[in-house]
């Protein structure tokens, strides 16, 4: 399958990552865009385990990213768009551009801003940090 057909859908929860979601139906509805495969990838940020365990490190990314992946999980299901749900642990902008990568996906979709003000200060330095490492084209929806 080429790659133009797997699109990297990144959210964090927050508004402009729906925004970003329901942008991307739009496009994936209007034939816009030839998606075949839609990845869905939440990246948790590392925490340090020094004071709690592995396990409870590991519930936290989950329940946080269950969490932040709710609501593109919801659009996108109730628009009938195939869709593959994924999370990470990573630096944001890294992270996603190497998922891209290893998933030979053609296009990146995010929103702009996160969730919290550190979120927000994040994900406005991770949407530019993102367009320089990205190996295919980053779409970003404020």
């Amino acid at each position: 399958m080429d790659n133009i057909n797997r699109i990297l859908l990144a959210v964090d929860g927050s508004e402009n990552a729906q925004r970003a979601t329901a942008h991307l139906i739009a496009l994936l509805k209007a034939g816009g865009m030839p998606a075949h495969e839609v990845h869905v990838l939440n990246v948790q940020l590392p925490v340090p385990t020094g004071f709690v365990g592995h396990d409870t490190v590991e519930q936290y990314h989950r329940i946080e990213a269950d969490k932040a992946l709710a609501p593109a999980l919801k659009l996108l299901q109730v628009a009938g768009i195939q869709h593959a749900p994924h999370i990470l642990v990573g630096q944001i902008a890294e992270t996603i551009a190497r998922y891209a990568t290893e998933h030979q996906c053609g296009q990146i979709v995010i929103g702009t801003r996160g969730m919290s003000t550190i979120a927000g200060l994040v994900l406005g330095s991770v949407a530019s940090r993102l367009i320089h490492l990205a190996p295919v084209p980053v779409t970003l929806v404020k």
